[in-house]
Parts: structure tokens; sequence; C-alpha cells
């Protein structure tokens, strides 16, 4: 294990995304998921030039929306024990496998989500690089929040009827802390505010 390179792996940006997912056939949801994800600042290495990103998905936690996290810390177990994250780092055109082991949210700020992520982020099984092997990195940033989108399943199992679908949704998510339910392109999403 080292530590991140010098001048590599600089946070650029960030996003919270969440939605409501339900798999009626796989007896699950609807449930409030989180994903986030990191751009990094470009940078050469080898001669080639990179734009790397940190996907982390399906972030389950006892929250019933996005300020719940706030001054929350998460702890978890290294893939594939249960419980661990699903994340990588898109790089070398791989999926570069990412064990996030702590995951702490601050302080909202002007709609923003701060946080800090440990991850240790593993070269070596998928992009082969002996060269960078697997790196350490505490990543500390703001994250920029998506509105909440809703499962095109449960979209359909609601008819696209936004009355049945805040309906489903009244014991999973807390919708006095969103805007409104609205239709947009590719489905139904509840808006952000303050």
């Amino acid at each position: 294990m080292s530590e991140r390179p010098e001048g590599i792996f600089e946070t650029a940006s960030g996003k919270l995304g969440q939605t409501v997912y339900e798999n009626q056939a796989e007896g699950c949801g609807p449930e409030l998921r989180f994903f986030v994800e990191i751009a990094f600042v470009p940078f050469e290495w080898d001669d080639e030039a990179h734009r790397p990103l940190l996907r982390i998905d399906n972030l389950m936690v006892p929250v019933k929306n996005w300020q719940g996290l706030a001054g929350q810390a998460y702890e978890f177990p290294y893939a594939p024990k249960p419980g661990s994250l699903e994340s990588a780092v898109l790089m070398f055109g791989e999926h570069n496998p990412a064990d996030v082991t702590r995951i702490e949210f601050g302080a909202i700020d002007n709609g923003k989500l701060n946080c800090v992520f440990e991850t240790e982020v593993d070269f070596e099984i998928e992009a082969d690089r002996d060269d960078l092997e697997q790196i350490e990195m505490s990543l500390n940033l703001s994250l920029d929040v998506e509105p909440l989108r809703v499962s095109t399943s449960l979209e359909k199992r609601c008819q696209g009827d936004a009355d049945q679908i805040a309906g489903a949704l009244k014991n999973v998510v807390d919708p006095s802390k969103y805007g409104s339910l609205e239709k947009l392109p590719g489905g139904f999403a509840y808006s952000i505010t303050g």
C-alpha cells in the first residue's frame, strides 16, 4: 500500500446523487439509495492525459433525506464482505476497485454537503499497473446535491401518477425535506431545496 503520489488525484468536483430504487421482481424496495461521483483534476501519467472519476454506488444508510447525512459518519468493510460499498476509479479504461472504508459527512453549506472519504484504490487488478499498485486516499470536499430521482419501475407501477408515487414513498422518504415532485425527461424527481 502506498500513499497518493504528489500532484495527482486532486479533487476537482463531486456530486451526491440520490434515487428511490425498486425492483419488485427481486423483492427490493422501494428504498433510498445514494451515489457519489468525484472528478479529479486532469493529470498526466506515463505521458498520457487522464481524467479519473471515483464512483461509489448503492450507499444505503438509515436516513429519509439527504440532509439526514449531515454530521453522520459511516464505516464499511473491505469488499467483498457484506455491507461493503460498490466503488471504483475509472482510469486506464478500467473500473479499478476502490475500497471505501469510511465516509464522514459534515455540515451543509450553501446547499452543498461537506464530506471526507477514506479509500484504497487497487490499480493492479484491472489495469495491471505496477507503477501505481494500491493507493490510499483521503479526500475532503463539498458535494453538489442532485434531485431525488424516482426509479422507472416505481414510476411504471404507479402509472406515472405523481400522487401515487408520493404515496408509495411516504415510508421511505421525508418529502417535506424536498421540493415538488416533477416530471422530467427520463422520469420523475423531487427538486432540491436549501
